[in-house]
């Protein structure tokens, strides 16, 4: 089984990543599942595709066809979409080497957007521009845009900034880093044939009967969930709870449904909590050597007022008023 082989430049120039994925259960049976196809044909679709993946607060707070927009516009064409649940399971294992050193607190409230009810959409990507003219992958160049979770851009200089990102946890989406990132994270969402099918709708071509399907698949999310705004808007002040397992114990209460609040209004509260709370360790694998949090390869094309929910919105839910948090150095979602 050539593992090493996935694990050398370009597909990630981490030495962390090197010496830890040898021995994850996931990138073995991916590099396994690679073996079996052309190399050089295989090396040439990893560099020129990657995927991102919507998460359910991206479907009820309609950022799906936007952010396939902005995506649009700097490069990347959907090649296909796939349904994936990601379950308080699936999300240790997904975020394994960055979510050791996240709260508690902010794991709870993780569990509580990725088990609402809507699906994450997985959706594959082409790099028109590819690696020949970038200089980057396709992960790395998407890594890069996405933006961070934790130092937010307020002027749209990357996609979530863009997409209006305000709160830690309800940051939309999920791109891997780089290519070993891809390799990995395909087998942790995807079992059985669903590898293949993702591999297979990775190695496709970009048309416009793709982009169509995509775009479909997003409308069927949308009509089958409704929208809910996600904006913290301040409200009356509680009383102060501002150690972690107080925050823990209040969060845990938001997902029981103890006060009978919609439960996206318990969500958006409990996102607003635990915005901004320190880590609680150091994460196991950080980002890949590069300049990921500064986005210097960005465009400010990307600038665009957050998209509005559309349909009959719920009005913005009442959170309470903060003052100034901590650097957050949790996991970046």
């Amino acid at each position: 089984m050539a593992v090493q082989q996935w694990l050398r430049a370009p597909f990630t120039h981490d030495p962390v990543r090197r010496r830890t994925y040898p021995d994850d259960v996931y990138f073995r049976e991916m590099a396994a599942l690679l073996d079996g196809r052309d190399a050089g044909e295989t090396e040439r679709t990893l560099g020129r595709t990657t995927f991102v993946m919507f998460k359910p607060d991206a479907v009820v707070g309609r950022r799906i066809e936007a952010a396939l927009d902005l995506l649009a516009g700097h490069g990347f064409a959907p090649l296909g979409a796939l349904e994936v649940r990601v379950d308080a399971r699936v999300c240790r294992e997904l975020w394994r080497y960055q979510i050791n050193a996240a709260p508690l607190a902010v794991i709870r409230a993780v569990d509580m957007i990725l088990e609402s009810g809507p699906p994450c959409l997985f959706v594959a990507l082409r790099c028109t521009q590819g690696p020949e003219r970038t200089g980057m992958t396709a992960a790395e160049r998407l890594g890069e845009l996405k933006g961070s979770s934790k130092n937010r851009d307020t002027g749209g200089g990357s996609l979530r900034g863009a997409l209006g990102c305000e709160l830690m946890c309800l940051n939309f989406l999920h791109a891997p880093d780089d290519c070993a990132d891809l390799i990995r994270e395909v087998g942790v969402l995807l079992s059985g044939r669903r590898r293949d099918e993702a591999l297979a709708m990775l190695a496709g071509e970009p048309s416009p009967g793709r982009a169509a399907e995509v775009a479909a698949a997003a409308r069927r999310l949308y009509a089958a969930h409704p929208a809910h705004s996600l904006a913290p808007t301040p409200g009356p002040l509680p009383p102060a709870v501002t150690d972690s397992d107080g925050l823990l114990a209040r969060v845990d209460e938001l997902a029981e449904d103890h006060g009978g609040l919609p439960l996206w209004d318990r969500i958006v509260i409990a996102a607003h909590l635990v915005d901004g709370l320190p880590s609680e360790g150091t994460a196991l694998i950080g980002p890949p050597p590069g300049t990921r949090l500064n986005h210097p390869r960005t465009s400010r094309s990307t600038q665009a007022a957050p998209p509005g929910a559309g349909g009959n919105v719920p009005a913005t839910t009442t959170l309470p008023a903060r003052g100034p948090t901590p650097a957050v150095v949790a996991a970046d979602q």
